[in-house]
Order: structure tokens, then C-alpha cells, then sequence
């Protein structure tokens, strides 16, 4: 494949533990940006010196981006080729369990419901929809193709019927199925808006998930109100972006810093609990303590006119100036059976 020796082994497959470096350098070098100074700050323009390395901060935070984005390319056209599965996402992830927002028993029974939906449905309907499951603190988003509307609802209807899942958003679309030529795209998509979610400032990149289908990007993720708008400026400025649409948890200042604290502490949330930091789904008003549902906020880049149908916002939410709304159910979260879909 044309990769040196250090990179490839085992029949052209791309070594793991590369990978797990390069993140873990990506993820250094993000907290390390956070102390440097910038040109705009009058703290750091007292002097000519300080000014001189002001500036060569800024530089050495665009080079970064620039190289972030020419390795995630590679990887992603090593993937393409069939090399690996998801190696994308645990290199631009860098070391996900240790900075998660969310407690591991979360973190686990999300694992647990992507396992379930996606074997359940390979198995029901195979060849009949093409389904992708991404799950974030128990909400569970549907995307993909199915073949007619029928469908669509039985594949919604078994995923909320499941005990662990604590809001369904379904994104399928009817009709057929892309070319491996649009799946590509969406796949590269994914790792340039993955990569540069590193890179940004002020940005929990580890917490927050990714997915792209068909040009839209959806981000899912435990984040405050600006943390949810600089990562969507992200996203909105990658080239490929049709729209993005915000699937976030948003949460205030408070329950960040907890929970920060309580992920550098083994990822273990205080008190030991084991039924994730969700408090309840409030559906309308400003972040406060537990967790506010974002599902569907739908920003455009610059000069794209909107989707028709809009976007899609919990009950008594107002959308974001400029954005269409419409109203869709939110599921209250469920007690957790003890051990119930565990991987």
C-alpha cells in the first residue's frame, strides 16, 4: 500500500499503537495551545518580544492545524481502501476514556445499545435499510436509508422501545441507497470535521461524536452553550459541510467542572452512581444544573440556503435567529435495569 514498515503490518493494516501516539501528541499539543498567548491579547503586546512570540504561537497553532488535517486525510484514504475500520475516529478521538464527559457505566451502556441496534438490525433487515447508530449518553441517532416509510417507523418504533435508550432522533432517510463514491465523501467528511474539533480552542473534542451522511454533519456531545457554538463554527467552516445539525446535551458551567474533575478522576462520577449525569430532558429556558436537549438545530454555512422541512427543536424551545424550527418528541429518560445491555 505503499506505507513504510513502522506504519503498516499484518497484511497492510495500520499499526494501533501509531495511532494511539499520534493522538495522544494531537491532544498535548491542544492543551499545550491553551497557555500560549495571542497577538490580540494586550497582555502579551507589552513588548516587542512578547509580541514576536504572540505571533509565533499563532503560527505554530495554524501549521498544527494544517498537518492535523494532511494526517487525518491519509488515514482516511488508507480507510477507504479497505485498511481498517475506524481508525479515523480513535486517532482525531485522541484518549477518549480519559477525558470523557461521561461516567464509564455510561459510557458502557452506550456501547451496549450500539451493539444491540446494530446486530439486531443487520440481522431484521438486511439488505432492506442501511442504518448507522451513533450513541451519546444514552441518546441514540438513527441515519442512513431505509425503502419505504413503513420501515422507517418499525426501526424507530424497536429503538425506542428499548429500556437503556433515553431519546430517539431518526434521521432515516427513504430513499436509495448512496454509492460508495457519497459514503467515501461522508467518511472524509467526518475525519476532517474530527480533526479540526482537535485543534479548536475552547472545544471538548473527546466529548463530542461525530456523523456525517449525506453532507450533513451531526454533533453529538455533553457541552456548554459556547463550547456547542464554537464546535459548530468548526464544523460549519469545513469544506464538504452541507449543514450541521446540533444533537448536543448542553450543560452549565457547574456540571462541567464536575464532571471534568470527576473524568481526570478515573471517570468515575462522584457519589458512584451509575445511572449517568442526566438529571431529566428540560425542553425549554437556559442551560442549568443536569442536561438540556439541542436535537435538531440546523446552522447552514455561509451562503447555503436551508434544507426544506427546517430543523428540529424540543417543545417550548426557541430556534437560533436565522434557523427554521419545527417540533419533535422528546423521550424522558428511563430507569437503568441493573446489567441490561451491557456489551
Amino acid at each position: 500500500m505503499g506505507h513504510s514498515p513502522p506504519v503498516v503490518h499484518n497484511g497492510g493494516h495500520l499499526a494501533p499503537r501509531t495511532f494511539a501516539r499520534f493522538s495522544l501528541l494531537l491532544y498535548r499539543y491542544k492543551e499545550r495551545m491553551k497557555t500560549l498567548p495571542t497577538p490580540h491579547d494586550s497582555a502579551s503586546v507589552d513588548s516587542p518580544s512578547a509580541y514576536r512570540h504572540a505571533a509565533s504561537a499563532a503560527r505554530l497553532r495554524a501549521v498544527a492545524r494544517a498537518v492535523a488535517t494532511a494526517a487525518v486525510m491519509a488515514v482516511t484514504a488508507t480507510q477507504l481502501a479497505g485498511c481498517f475500520p475506524v481508525i479515523a475516529g480513535a486517532m482525531a478521538g485522541g484518549v477518549v476514556s480519559a477525558t470523557d464527559r461521561r461516567p464509564t457505566a455510561t459510557q458502557a451502556i452506550d456501547r451496549g445499545l450500539q451493539l444491540e441496534v446494530e446486530n439486531t438490525l443487520a440481522t431484521r433487515y438486511s439488505g432492506a435499510a442501511r442504518v448507522n447508530v451513533t450513541v451519546f449518553n444514552r441518546k441514540l441517532l438513527l441515519t442512513g436509508e431505509v425503502k419505504d416509510a413503513n420501515l422507517r417507523q418499525q426501526i424507530e418504533q424497536y429503538v425506542r422501545g428499548l429500556p437503556n435508550a433515553r431519546e430517539v432522533i431518526n434521521e432515516l432517510q427513504v430513499v436509495s441507497s448512496p454509492s460508495f463514491a457519497e459514503q467515501s465523501q461522508d467518511a472524509y467528511v467526518t475525519s476532517k470535521v474530527k480533526a479540526m474539533l482537535v485543534t479548536a480552542e475552547g472545544v471538548p473534542s473527546n466529548s463530542i461524536k461525530v456523523t456525517t451522511e449525506r453532507g450533513a454533519v451531526y454533533l453529538m456531545g455533553l457541552v456548554t452553550a459556547p463550547e456547542g457554538e464554537r464546535a459548530t463554527e468548526t464544523a460549519r467552516n469545513v469544506s464538504g459541510v452541507a449543514k450541521v445539525v446540533k444533537v448536543f446535551d448542553y450543560i452549565d458551567e457547574a456540571e462541567r467542572a464536575r464532571l471534568d474533575a470527576a473524568s481526570t478522576s478515573q471517570n468515575t462520577p462522584p457519589g458512584g452512581t451509575t445511572e449517568g449525569i442526566s438529571t431529566g430532558v428540560q425542553s425549554s429556558g437556559a442551560p442549568a444544573s443536569g442536561v438540556q436537549s439541542s436535537y435538531g438545530t440546523t446552522i447552514q454555512p455561509a451562503g447555503t440556503p436551508a434544507p426544506a422541512g427546517g430543523a428540529t427543536l424540543p417543545p417550548g424551545s426557541a430556534a437560533p435567529s436565522g434557523t427554521e424550527a419545527t417540533t419533535a418528541p422528546v423521550t424522558a429518560p428511563m430507569t437503568l435495569p441493573p446489567g441490561r445491555n451491557l456489551p
